[in-house]
């Protein structure tokens, strides 16, 4: 749900090339795994990915863990170049997923005494935020886990897309970005309404940074993806490298939509501290059921993690917002708790049950279509008993 700038990307005028596949890997012989919310054979996942790459995703990545089991779903191509099959060794940008993982570290120096919840920004960052009508003094940082900050989002300012067309190798900074959305008065006063806002978790990133002397990468690193052994999780920086294996991604620039482009290597500091991250569905889901298994927080901070934000996604009554987390509910009465991620080339959903037994994360290669049905369809498929 982070939707940066397009960025100049080099045409690949090639025909799709479509394929459709079911690939299942136990991780070990079939078992009891105790989960309450057993899949199915997977196919109505498969069903569903497949009817994105119908709808004109290039390819489609999907895998699902109940306790011992694993299963690995494609639908397309990852490369349409190559009709290179999609695989869940491949590494894909994940967008606004990043917000997860920042919002992790930041509850952990919550837990750790270092930061409070209900602190005001201007403690950490006097002076900072206090300009055309915007108060660090009334910003907590729990309005900005939870979107109710009322600070503009910076990539609503044509500056952002500007500077990223006429210099793609423009490392930008958290507070850079954040310095855009203060160029502008607040949408509302702090803690009165929700909005998304990617300029809420830049300015995490920053807290981050004042609080512990590293760089909000470098932190989340040490803090989690190493000791959680997410090898092929990483924060590129202001590299444009996307290491292999590699999921393409796509878009399409032209208003028309009749071009696609290849949108695989780029640099993504344009969402630096919200959406920049780098991983696989496999580590997604690893990192989801550790956080949903109470081994990263507090079970009091994981609560307040998961715990709905009244007002958010007032268009939706699948989805709510935490502490940066999603919050979906199925038509059979399962909640699912993970995010989505929009940035350009890809659409990404992780998500788990409330005791992180079982997990399903999924990407689309490309940025075109409305992933709210595809997630809503996805979740119901994998979650639901039949």
């Amino acid at each position: 749900m982070h939707r940066p700038p397009l960025l100049t990307a080099v045409l690949r005028g090639l025909a799709l090339v479509l394929g459709l596949g079911l690939l299942v890997t136990p991780a070990s012989a079939a078992g009891r795994d105790g989960s309450a919310h057993r899949p199915g054979d997977g196919s109505a996942l498969l069903g569903v990915l497949q009817d994105a790459v119908r709808q004109g995703s290039p390819g489609a990545l999907a895998q699902s863990r109940t306790g011992r089991r694993v299963r690995d779903l494609a639908a397309g191509v990852a490369d349409i170049a190559t009709g290179e099959r999609p695989d869940a060794r491949m590494r894909f940008r994940i967008g606004s997923v990043t917000k997860t993982f920042v919002a992790t570290a930041v509850l952990q120096l919550v837990a750790e005494g270092r930061l409070r919840l209900d602190e005001p920004v201007a403690d950490v960052l006097p002076g900072f935020v206090d300009r055309n009508g915007n108060d660090g003094a009334a910003i907590t940082i729990r309005m900005l886990l939870s979107d109710t900050s009322g600070l503009y989002e910076y990539t609503n300012d044509p500056r952002v897309e500007q500077i990223t067309q006429q210099d793609p190798a423009h490392c930008f900074t958290p507070r850079e970005l954040v310095g855009f959305a203060l160029d502008h008065p607040p949408l509302f006063a702090p803690g009165t309404s929700w909005a998304y806002s990617n300029t809420n978790y830049s300015l995490l990133a920053m807290v981050l940074e004042q609080v512990t002397g590293q760089s909000y990468g470098d932190l989340i690193t040490r803090r989690i993806l190493r000791p959680l052994n997410l090898a092929a999780t990483s924060f590129p920086g202001c590299s444009p490298l996307l290491p292999a294996p590699r999921l393409h991604g796509y878009t399409k620039p032209d208003p028309a939509g009749t071009q696609i482009q290849e949108a695989t290597y780029y640099n993504p500091s344009f969402a630096a501290g919200n959406g920049d991250m780098i991983s696989t569905v496999g580590d997604l889901n690893r990192f989801d059921s550790v956080l949903l298994g109470g081994r990263l927080l507090p079970a009091r901070l994981l609560r307040a993690m998961l715990t709905p934000t009244p007002g958010s996604f007032p268009n939706t009554d699948v989805f709510r917002y935490g502490l940066g987390a999603v919050i979906a509910r199925t038509p059979c009465g399962v909640t699912v708790y993970g995010n989505a991620g929009s940035i350009q080339g890809y659409e990404t959903w992780m998500s788990g049950t409330r005791d992180g037994r079982h997990t399903m994360s999924f990407v689309l290669n490309q940025d075109w279509l409305d992933p709210t049905d595809i997630i809503t369809q996805a979740i119901t498929a994998e979650f639901c008993p039949r």
